[in-house]
């Protein structure tokens, strides 16, 4: 990770965009009722989540294309959505696989963004910022996360999984940004990473005994931990901090999406 503030010019770059909407619908929200293909197609105020995820990506300067990987048939029925996107892609087995499956056909040297689709509070503005911190760092692979104290200014007592390391208490984002080849070269590394992403315990086994006891004392740094990515990937990898907590609002259960209902 990187220590990346709030970002400044306009991004050098302007991206492609896999927007993730794959899957199956989870077992909490078919508990309450929901018949949708997957949390993505979730309703929320008067839209569906992907409606507006796909909307603030529509609308970010820093965005030059949308290929959203999702199940064709789900968009049948959904014009509106259709017309956010420049490529509808079938997703693949797993995670990864629907990563890799959004950047066919892509330069092996491009660098796209990754991007959830259950962050409904999402904005151009916020998607922008994040482009921008992308631009500005020359890396393979970079992460979003989000300082818990900015978080805490506008959604406090949203639910996340946090961190606490040296520099301060974070959450990991919906966003990253990945070089095309090098995504496509460390598949498994990706895998191990994305399974961990909520779990400091899952987390913290990627790292040696003495991160594990460092990263649970909060004595693990920022830079160390960048470090201890290039290691396992061989590859350049960075943090990028964002200052824009839409980033990280994300819904994972039921009471999640009541919660955001509330603050919409």
């Amino acid at each position: 990770m990187s220590s990346s503030g709030p970002c400044g010019p306009p991004a050098s770059e302007r991206f492609s965009v896999v927007a993730l909407a794959g899957g199956s619908l989870e077992a909490d929200f078919r508990r309450a009722g929901y018949a949708v293909p997957n949390k993505a197609y979730l309703p929320i105020g008067d839209e569906l989540m992907i409606v507006r995820v796909l909307r603030a990506l529509k609308g970010a300067a820093g965005v030059k294309e949308i290929r959203c990987v999702t199940q064709p048939d789900a968009l049948a029925s959904q014009p509106q959505i259709q017309q956010l996107c420049d490529a509808v892609i079938p997703p693949g087995a797993d995670l990864i696989g629907s990563v890799i499956a959004g950047l066919e056909g892509l330069r092996n040297d491009e660098r796209v963004l990754v991007a959830a689709t259950d962050m409904p509070l999402l904005t151009s503005e916020a998607v922008d910022s994040f482009a921008d911190l992308a631009s500005n760092a020359p890396c393979d692979v970079g992460y979003g996360f989000v300082e818990r104290k900015i978080h805490d200014r506008k959604y406090a007592g949203v639910r996340h999984t946090w961190v606490r390391l040296r520099e301060g208490t974070f959450c990991g984002s919906g966003f990253s940004v990945l070089r095309v080849g090098s995504a496509k070269h460390i598949q498994d590394a990706l895998r191990r990473f994305t399974d961990a992403r909520k779990s400091p315990a899952k987390m913290a086994s990627l790292f040696s005994f003495g991160l594990v006891v460092r990263l649970l004392m909060g004595q693990l740094s920022v830079k160390e931990l960048e470090q201890r990515a290039n290691k396992l990937t061989g590859l350049t990898c960075r943090g990028l901090m964002c200052p824009y907590p839409e980033v990280a609002v994300n819904v994972d259960r039921v009471s999640d999406l009541h919660q955001i209902e509330g603050l919409l």
